[in-house]
């Protein structure tokens, strides 16, 4: 005897994930650039860039020009485990 379920019309229409992958190249030393970090605070570099000018967000690593960030901080950041502003600074 075989059973057939039908799902509900409204389950049948595709519904967008719950979770967006994002791609990170983090370096061997567990820098990423400030593009890359940017991604997964979903702003853009410029917004990092005004985070670090008021003291916000995940420190600055300045190496030949260019700056990067700890990928582990901006996760964590990311995460809600460490508060993008410092605790001496928020209001």
């Amino acid at each position: 005897m075989e059973t057939s379920i039908m799902a509900p019309k409204n389950l049948e229409q595709s519904t967008p994930p719950a979770v967006t992958v994002v791609k990170i190249r983090v370096l061997p030393d567990g820098r990423i650039s400030r593009t890359e970090a940017a991604k997964l605070f979903d702003r853009t570099p410029k917004t990092l860039s005004e985070w670090a000018q008021k003291g916000w967000g995940p420190r600055c690593i300045h190496v030949g020009g260019r700056v990067f960030h700890d990928y582990a901080e901006c996760l964590a950041m990311a995460r809600g485990d460490k508060p993008l502003i410092p605790v001496g600074l928020a209001a």
